[in-house]
């Protein structure tokens, strides 16, 4: 039976590769540059929720200071940090306004996004991330892709910066969405419903678009607030582009230890997995599979001696074995080498951080099949969403349109 499953893996490799180079063939949609003059473009409210995130905000808040671009306005919305958070963004001069209130059915992120979002004042809309760092000419640039491709949302993945070794972690998580997005063409059509993807640590909206949409308000429960906007655009076929690979923006996610980052993509990872599309997740678990099955064969090749392995010769077992162990090191390293920091060694020791992957992916899936609760900063979510549709409709006819003047402050 053994060549019957050797079989079965090298069908499973081919599946995975030619799926991969099918969308790769098609992500070459790029930027759309519309050539403005500073009268021309838009006033941009850039929104930061924040949350304990004294760690990050000072990095964050002198970038957005910086940016060479005409006309725009930083709206803090904090949850009521218990740290420095609220000192630090109240020096930088922007506004700041503290919100402890988290209304039923709403994950605090975007609940301080839809806060943000009542107070601002632009015609476009930035909501970005507190770990987030900007170049001088990313928001000029990125308003201009925004009215040059004609969408409501913009979306990148920044760049990821990594020092530690776990930081790397995230990186074949990234891959994986990459696989169950789909190709950039597909995810800038609005008539493909299933493409879609965006990073809430950059979203550029027009302000008339994120309001056709239903902005934070349409998707207040889901745990992945990005996804799930990106997918709304498609159900209303509204225009949605998603870049990544570009240093306009970077970011150092989990500085805090792995503890943080394992909280954060359990969290991630159901609501990723019932909001992406299913067939394309099948694809992704066609590379999990690769991934468990790799190591595998190749540490069996070395070990068979005595038999036969890849039809009828030993050596001909070593060598297919240690190149399709390489191929997949190769793809990882292949796509995120312009996406962030991947040290071509890492990309060889995949077993191991994929594995830690696969248990994070493993327990997200348990917690979400039991509906069990996710902690985030002290706040626990459930991972069924809203309790009843009934609750939340009367969470929305209570925020609709209005102010929160008598549950938040404003600082400036």
């Amino acid at each position: 039976m053994g060549w019957f499953f050797e079989s079965l893996y090298i069908a499973l490799v081919f599946v995975c590769f030619v799926y991969f180079f099918v969308l790769l063939q098609n992500s070459k949609s790029g930027w759309q540059i519309l050539d403005l003059s500073a009268s021309e473009l838009p006033f941009v409210s850039i929104i930061v929720p924040t949350l304990e995130e004294e760690v990050n905000i000072r990095k964050c808040l002198t970038s957005l200071t910086k940016l060479n671009y005409p006309h725009y306005e930083i709206i803090v919305v904090d949850g009521g940090s218990k740290d420095k958070t609220v000192e630090i963004a109240r020096s930088y001069g922007v506004n700041v306004i503290v919100d402890e209130n988290l209304p039923t059915g709403w994950i605090g992120k975007s609940y301080g996004c839809h806060v943000g979002y009542q107070e601002a004042q632009g015609e476009v809309l930035l909501f970005t991330d507190a770990d987030t760092k900007h170049t001088p000419d990313s928001l000029k640039i990125t308003v201009s892709h925004l009215l040059g491709s004609d969408v409501v949302l913009f979306s990148m993945l920044p760049y990821l910066e990594a020092y530690n070794f776990y930081e790397f972690f995230p990186t074949y998580l990234y891959f994986l969405s990459f696989l169950c997005g789909g190709p950039r063409d597909d995810i800038s059509n609005p008539y493909n419903k299933d493409s879609f993807l965006a990073s809430g640590q950059y979203m550029l909206f027009t302000r008339k678009g994120y309001e056709e949409l239903g902005g934070h308000m349409a998707i207040s429960s889901s745990l992945v607030e990005d996804v799930a906007l990106a997918k709304l655009c498609k159900e209303k076929e509204l225009g949605l582009s998603f870049i990544d690979g570009t240093r306009l923006v970077q970011t150092r996610m989990y500085p805090e230890g792995f503890g943080q980052f394992f909280r954060a993509f359990r969290r991630a990872i159901w609501g990723g997995i019932v909001t992406l599309t299913p067939w394309r997740i099948g694809f992704m678990l066609l590379w999990l599979l690769y991934f468990l099955f790799s190591p595998y064969f190749l540490i069996q090749s070395f070990f068979n001696q005595g038999q036969y392995f890849f039809w009828g010769d030993y050596t001909i077992g070593i060598i297919v074995n240690v190149g399709l162990y390489l191929a997949y090191a190769a793809t990882i390293h292949f796509y995120f080498y312009k996406r962030g920091d991947m040290k071509w060694w890492i990309s060889l020791f995949y077993p191991i951080t994929q594995l830690v992957n696969f248990v994070v992916i493993t327990v997200a899936i348990i917690y979400g099949i039991r509906g069990k609760k996710v902690s985030w900063r002290g706040r626990y979510y459930s991972t069924q969403g809203a309790e009843t549709l009934k609750e939340m409709d009367k969470e929305r006819r209570i925020f609709r349109g209005v102010k929160h003047g008598k549950k938040h402050e404003t600082l400036k």
